[in-house]
């Protein structure tokens, strides 16, 4: 199927793009990639260089893409990181032109109680992306800041997904007894997957994650899409362990 990817780009140590596109083509999907900001590594790794695209050039780049029939026949988009509210705004015109049957929306706002992003652009999210999503991917810290409750345990955040009024929601990083859960909610039902809390985890878990459960999802039920992905990125995090890098490589085409 194909699908079109906007999120953060870079050159070394997979997240955004980097992460999320090498999952939907193990699986065989054509994926559009298009970048809100290129890298040269993820800042935590360092302060980065770079380069934002500006929401007039992203405007135009869609315009050609259309011209050319390229959107006309999508069957997902995936949104991650936005630099600017202009971006964000961009491609919800984009969305109200070109109607998809799936879109996925992974907030990457913010974590550990606070917005990295600026608060403008997490509101312009919240606002334009999610009431439009089919999917969003939340960890608990944005999935308290999306919905304007509490979160701190496995019932606050499936009470809290319910609240986003998405059809389907998997909350990260969830704090439960055994350590962190990662859950399915849907209107009908939940799922849930466990692991321990680790001391240091790489980058790029979540944009890994949300490229993974698409990649699935455009062909299986939530219920599978979402063991099929959680699989998958435990054992990326698994091939990782003492590395600052996480291993999206090894992890799909590795054992």
């Amino acid at each position: 199927m194909k699908v079109l990817s906007i999120s953060s780009q870079v050159v070394w140590g997979p997240v955004g793009n980097s992460a999320a596109v090498p999952a939907l083509q193990a699986w065989g999907h054509e994926v559009l990639a298009l970048p809100t900001i290129t890298l040269s590594n993820h800042p935590g790794h360092g302060a980065p260089a770079g380069f934002r695209t500006p929401a007039d050039d992203m405007a135009r780049m869609f315009a050609a893409l259309e011209a050319l029939g390229a959107l006309s026949d999508l069957d997902a988009v995936l949104t991650g990181y936005f630099a600017t509210v202009g971006q964000v705004e961009e491609v919800a015109r984009l969305l109200d032109r070109v109607r998809v049957p799936f879109l996925l929306v992974d907030p990457v706002m913010g974590d550990h109680g606070k917005l990295y992003i600026a608060p403008e652009v997490a509101e312009a999210i919240r606002d334009h992306l999610v009431p439009r999503a089919t999917c969003v991917t939340p960890n608990g810290f944005e999935l308290a800041w999306l919905s304007g409750l509490e979160v701190t345990d496995e019932a606050s955040a499936i009470a809290a997904a319910h609240a986003l009024l998405v059809p389907e929601v998997i909350a990260t990083s969830i704090p439960c007894a055994e350590g962190l859960a990662t859950l399915l909610v849907t209107p009908g039902q939940s799922h849930r997957t466990v692991a321990a809390k680790l001391d240091k985890v790489p980058h790029g878990t979540g944009d890994f994650l949300s490229g993974l459960y698409l990649a699935e999802r455009l062909s299986h039920p939530p219920h599978r899409a979402f063991a099929a992905a959680m699989e998958t990125l435990s054992r990326a995090i698994w091939r990782s362990a003492g590395s600052s890098v996480l291993d999206v490589a090894g992890a799909l085409h590795g054992s």
